[in-house]
């Protein structure tokens, strides 16, 4: 992807600030071009869509929007002739879009733009814990609109007592596991061939022996050695134990997505670990009365692993000043609510408040400490889908032991890095 030159950088960076505080002149571009991974029936880009008609409203700028769905930034590596001033995706995939080849325009000038007549800045209507991870050598390469917390989801009306007193630790996690186990069901569902789903509990429990980040640093070790720890293997060993005792939905080892989640909206299963979208998807299907609980998965040093989404620009955007000025725009509380009210999904600005059935992760949001989704080794390419996943697979569907799985990480962990490096 062509980049700017130093000198076309440091003008931006001088005018940016400018002409977001100003509105549109006679000799100033009254449109720009937007690509957006939503398509165009769904609940976000309902909010969107009605943004877009009210910042035209109140700046006379169109916006030129294109629903381009998931593949979006796929479809802009693949069109060079044609790049928009505007994107959106999770943070992740931005990441490794954007900003492994320097191909995004620094955001963090947004952060002190003023959100129209809110009085604020966007910086100051952001919580700063969901911002560390969007940086890059200082540089901000998204602005986010959308916050996904991931934990552990269960019904509220059919396990009260578990919303008065969720567990704390693992070990009263384990022993929940158990008791539910010994009426008769496997407590946790889990969908086999969506081995990113069977990931988050080996490298959340991980995240909780370790802290934040320890995960990834094992999988950046170029000789795989790390893995052998005497605190991994522990911290392993619990994920295991949970598949020995039949913790784990019989058929987590063959299951087509979404039937093992499904068994759990109809009560066939107690447990499902994921992303806070999960009761818009799976509301529908649930059982009468369901009630959405959720608790972060419990460790030593717990945290909510958290992904964002938002708006990004590309680095050859063309119009990028006027992309920002609807960034802004976007933050007034009576548009960004809407992603709460209307797309049923969390903000990242604290003081707006979460949907009923999101209640539990905002209020965790607000204790604990965030930290990434599968720890964050999404950002080191192909690593998960190479060396992480297959074997945690093996070690989910009872095929190998702890001991093989720290066996067999550090020998694809060297080659992978033998090949990468």
């Amino acid at each position: 992807m062509r980049t700017l030159t130093r000198r076309r950088l440091l003008t931006a960076a001088v005018i940016a600030p400018a002409l977001a505080a100003c509105g549109a002149t006679a000799h100033e571009a009254t449109s720009f071009t937007y690509w957006s991974m939503w398509k165009e029936n769904e609940p976000q880009a309902h909010v969107l869509a009605q943004a877009i008609a009210d910042f035209k409203r109140d700046t006379g700028i169109t916006v030129d929007v294109r629903w381009q769905g998931r593949e979006v930034l796929t479809k802009l590596a693949d069109d060079r002739d044609a790049v928009p001033d505007l994107v959106d995706q999770e943070n992740t995939k931005v990441r490794a879009a954007l900003v492994a080849s320097r191909g995004f325009r620094d955001l963090a000038p947004v952060l002190s733009a003023q959100v129209p007549g809110m009085g604020r800045t966007v910086g100051e209507l952001i919580s700063p814990k969901y911002l560390e991870s969007l940086r890059q050598d200082g540089q901000m390469f998204l602005m986010p609109y959308e916050v996904i917390g991931h934990g552990l989801w269960f019904d509220g009306s059919a396990m009260a007592a578990v919303a008065d007193e969720p567990p704390r630790t693992w070990n009263e996690l384990a022993a929940l596991m158990a008791k539910c186990r010994k009426a008769g069901r496997a407590p946790i569902a889990l969908d086999a061939d969506i081995s990113g789903y069977g990931s988050y509990w080996t490298i959340g429990a991980l995240q909780g022996a370790l802290g934040p980040g320890k995960v990834r640093e094992l999988a950046r070790d170029r000789t795989g050695r790390a893995w052998e720890r005497p605190d991994v293997r522990e911290a392993v060993t619990r994920v295991k134990s949970f598949v020995d005792l039949g913790y784990f939905d019989a058929r987590a080892a063959d299951s087509r997505w979404p039937s093992a989640q499904l068994d759990w909206a109809r009560h066939k299963t107690d447990f499902l670990l994921m992303g806070s979208w999960t009761p818009s998807e799976i509301g529908p299907s649930a059982v009468q009365g369901f009630q959405f609980r959720f608790v972060p998965l419990p460790g030593a040093s717990t945290a909510v692993p958290v992904s964002t989404i938002g708006f990004a620009i590309p680095a050859t955007a063309g119009r990028a000043s006027l992309a920002e000025r609807f960034i802004a725009h976007f933050f007034k509380d009576g548009t960004l609510s809407k992603i709460a009210t209307v797309a049923k999904n969390l903000t990242p600005n604290p003081e707006l408040p979460a949907p009923d059935d999101l209640a539990d992760v905002g209020r965790a949001l607000a204790a604990l400490p965030v930290s990434q989704p599968l720890d964050g080794i999404l950002e080191i390419t192909g690593y998960a889908a190479e060396v992480f996943e297959p074997v945690n697979d093996e070690l989910l569907k009872g095929r190998i032991d702890v001991a093989g799985f720290v066996a067999e990480l550090v020998r694809r962990q060297a080659d992978y890095w033998r090949k990468n490096s």
